[in-house]
C-alpha cells in the first residue's frame, strides 16, 4: 500500500536527564501547534499491551501508568473509562486501527532490540541493511506517531525522551522528518541534581527510592551522554540538530525559541516572553518525566548568577573540580572528549566490520535439509 500522508515532523529532545529536557518540552507544548508529549518510549511499558509482551523486559524499565493529567495511561486495563486519560486512549485506538492490534504486541520487545545503548553495534548495521526486524518497528513507530498527529491535530511532536540511541533509530524510520535539539546543562549543576535522594511516589512517577549518585559517576555519565549525543547530531547535520545550554535557554526563552523555531520551520516565539516572566506553563498529557510535572504547570526561575540559572545554590562536590572552566562553568576536559571519541568510534567499527564478516560467513554456508524424524 502507498502511503499518502506527509511526514511526521518529529522533534527530539537528546542528552542526559536532570538537564532540563522536562521543562523545556513543556514551554514547547505550549505553542498551538505543538504537541508535547514527554518520555513517550516510554508509554507501552504503562500497560498499553498485555503483561505477556511485556515479561521479556526489564521490570525496571516498566513505568507508572498516569499521564499528566492524572488520568491512567494503561487503557486497556481501566474498569470503566473515565478512569483511562482521553487523549492516549484516542491515540491508541488510531494506532491500533492503523497498524493492528497483534502487530503492537511485539512493539515492547522491538525497542528493546534497538533503543538500549548496548545495542549501537546493531543500529550502525541496519543502517547499512535493514532487517525484516528494523522494517517492523519502523512501520510500528511511524504509525504511531501518525496516530499522535492525527488525535492532536498538532503539526509537530515534541519527544523528551533524551535517549540518542532512540533518536538515531527514528533517523532511519521512513516517514519521520526528525529535528535534534541537543538539550546540555553545566555539569555542576547536573551533579548537584543527581546528588539527591528521592522517595517512592507513584503519582509522581517516581517507582522506586532513588539514591543520590557520586559526583564522579555523573561526570563520566554526562561526558558519555553528550558524547553520543554530538555524534548523532553529526550525522543528522546543521540542518536537522542543534544544541542547547539550558542555561541560555532559561535566561533568554525568546531567542531559544527563535532557535528551534528555525530549525522544525515554525514561528515558536508566540508565548516566549510569557515563559521568560515566569508565568505558568501548562503540562498536558505527558508522560514520565520528573517530579515537577505532579502539578501540572511548571514555571522559569532564572537566577541570578549567570550559568547558574534554574539551579540550587550548594557547595560543589569533591571530585567534580576538575571539569570546572575558567568560566565558573563545568565542561569535560578535551582529552576526556578525544579519548572517548576514539575508543566509541573504534568500537562501533569493529563491531559493524565483526557483524559483516558473521554475515557473510553465514550465507557461504550451504543449505541443508532438516532431518526428517519419525515416531
Amino acid at each position: 500500500m502507498v502511503r499518502t500522508e506527509p511526514p511526521v515532523k518529529v522533534l527530539k529532545i537528546t542528552g542526559l536527564g536532570r538537564s532540563g529536557s522536562t521543562i523545556l518540552d513543556i514551554v514547547l507544548g505550549n505553542h498551538p501547534c505543538v504537541e508535547s508529549v514527554g518520555e513517550v518510549g516510554n508509554l507501552i511499558r504503562t500497560g498499553w499491551v498485555s503483561q505477556e509482551s511485556l515479561r521479556a523486559v526489564d521490570q525496571k524499565r516498566l513505568r507508572v501508568p498516569i499521564c499528566t493529567c492524572g488520568k491512567r495511561l494503561d487503557v486497556p486495563h481501566v474498569e470503566t473509562p473515565d478512569e483511562a486519560c482521553p487523549f492516549w486512549s484516542a491515540v491508541r485506538r488510531e494506532w491500533v486501527a492503523r497498524a493492528d492490534a497483534e502487530a503492537i504486541e511485539s512493539y515492547p520487545n522491538l525497542q528493546n532490540d534497538f533503543e538500549p545503548k548496548r545495542r549501537w553495534p546493531r543500529l550502525l548495521y541496519e543502517r547499512r541493511k535493514a532487517s525484516a526486524a528494523f522494517r517492523s518497528y519502523a512501520g510500528l513507530t511511524r504509525a504511531f506517531f501518525e496516530s499522535i498527529r492525527a488525535v492532536s491535530g498538532k503539526d509537530i511532536i515534541v519527544d523528551s525522551g533524551k535517549s540518542p540511541e532512540r533518536a538515531f533509530a527514528f533517523w532511519m524510520v521512513p516517514g519521520l522528518d526528525l529535528r535534534v535539539v541537543h538539550l546540555v546543562r553545566d555539569a555542576k549543576g547536573v551533579i548537584t541534581s543527581r546528588r539527591k535522594a528521592f522517595k517512592k511516589d507513584l503519582q509522581a512517577g517516581i517507582m522506586w527510592d532513588h539514591k543520590g549518585h557520586p559526583p564522579w559517576k555523573t561526570s563520566v555519565r554526562w561526558t558519555e551522554r553528550n558524547l553520543a549525543t554530538e555524534l548523532v547530531c553529526a550525522r543528522l547535520g546543521p540542518k536537522r540538530a542543534m544544541r542547547l545550554r539550558y542555561e541560555d535557554f532559561v535566561a533568554d526563552p525568546e531567542a531559544a525559541r527563535g532557535r528551534i523555531g528555525s530549525l522544525v520551520g515554525l514561528d515558536l516565539t508566540d508565548g516566549a516572553k510569557a515563559a521568560a516572566s515566569g508565568q505558568p506553563m501548562r503540562a498536558r498529557h505527558n508522560v514520565g518525566g520528573n517530579r515537577t510535572k505532579k502539578s501540572g504547570y511548571i514555571a522559569l526561575r532564572p537566577s541570578a548568577a549567570p550559568g547558574r540559572a534554574g539551579m540550587e545554590e550548594r557547595p560543589l562536590a569533591r571530585g567534580a573540580a576538575a571539569f570546572v572552566g575558567a568560566d565558573g562553568v563545568a565542561h569535560a576536559p578535551v582529552w576526556l572528549w578525544g579519548v572517548t571519541s576514539r575508543i566509541w568510534t573504534s568500537y562501533a567499527a569493529s563491531e559493524a566490520a565483526r557483524i559483516d564478516s558473521w554475515s557473510a560467513a553465514r550465507s557461504a554456508l550451504p543449505t541443508v535439509a532438516a532431518p526428517a524424524f519419525s515416531d
